[in-house]
């Protein structure tokens, strides 16, 4: 089903009213803190990539492969990331010493400060913020506007027994569901499916936990476009683990915000797919008064 904001904000206030709407956020809402949505993100991470071969032996040097990674990365980006990342895990078991890499993008995301996205997030009474960004601009959010308790429940899917108090207590967690930056190498990025899967598969308590977060709550996605393939390999997970595409009346549904102009892909991959609807906008201006509204009506305790 596809909704207008209008249509929409009825039903995003009475699930917020029952206490029953998480959020689950990615890259786009960090744009206007300057860090690069999914497109700009790995642009990025093969420019670091080819940093790395400038500095190798030339008999270990991979120029061949970022050359194909910049040609081939719109058609082919499971392959193309998935053999830089192997090459950047070759010079470390050839003792290569690669943090400068890793220091690349830790001043990258950690140069960036909070915008208004962040704010109305943190703001709002969701259940859970979940989130696939490796920035830490939501705890930046929330400290700045003094939600205290709920910078020490930030997780990242590697720590799940906290994780697991928290959720199963009712209390707000934040969720970095492919990990934080202060935590991740070069060669650790979660780029394709087969990354998230492994996620998945090497965590199943953490798998438990996002499960039931979708069993128990809607969710709404927020700052995922058409060229973002996260927010497909969440619901393709879902379907196969939980067969949570069933039909079902029974579970909560879900929702994705989008540009209309970015509609048609996400379109195409549910059709057929029951769960999740489309709420679509004209410009991201309405997407973050959308968002503040929430936040003025069902506001965070602190």
């Amino acid at each position: 089903m596809q909704l207008t904001m209008t249509e929409a904000l009825p039903i995003m206030k009475n699930l917020l009213s029952e206490r029953k709407l998480s959020i689950f956020a990615g890259s786009g809402i960090s744009v206007d803190s300057k860090l690069p949505a999914w497109d700009g993100f790995i642009d990025k991470y093969i420019e670091i990539c080819d940093d790395l071969n400038a500095s190798l032996d030339p008999s270990l040097q991979f120029t061949e492969i970022i050359a194909d990674a910049r040609a081939s990365k719109d058609r082919d980006l499971i392959s193309t990331i998935t053999a830089l990342k192997d090459k950047v895990k070759e010079c470390k078991d050839h003792g290569i010493n690669t943090d400068f890499c890793d220091d690349e993008l830790n001043a990258l995301f950690y140069a960036a400060i909070p915008n208004e996205y962040h704010e109305h997030i943190v703001s709002t009474d969701y259940k859970h913020i979940i989130t696939t960004n490796y920035d830490s601009l939501l705890e930046k959010a929330a400290k700045k506007l003094g939600y205290k308790a709920l910078l020490t429940r930030s997780y990242s899917y590697t720590e799940q027994q906290n994780l697991s108090i928290a959720v199963y207590s009712g209390k707000t967690a934040i969720i970095h569901a492919h990990g934080k930056i202060s935590d991740i190498k070069l060669d650790q990025f979660v780029l394709t499916k087969d990354d998230y899967l492994a996620i998945m598969k090497h965590n199943p308590g953490f798998r438990l936990i996002i499960n039931s977060i979708f069993l128990t709550n809607s969710v709404l996605f927020a700052g995922y476009g058409g060229s973002d393939p996260h927010f497909e390999d969440i619901i393709s997970d879902l379907n196969m683990t939980l067969n949570w595409d069933n039909g079902s009346t029974d579970l909560p549904r879900c929702y994705i915000m989008l540009r209309k102009d970015k509609v048609t892909p996400i379109r195409e991959f549910l059709n057929g797919k029951n769960r999740v609807d489309i709420i679509t906008f004209d410009d991201y201006g309405q997407m973050k008064a959308f968002l503040k509204e929430l936040a003025d009506e069902y506001p965070r305790a602190f």
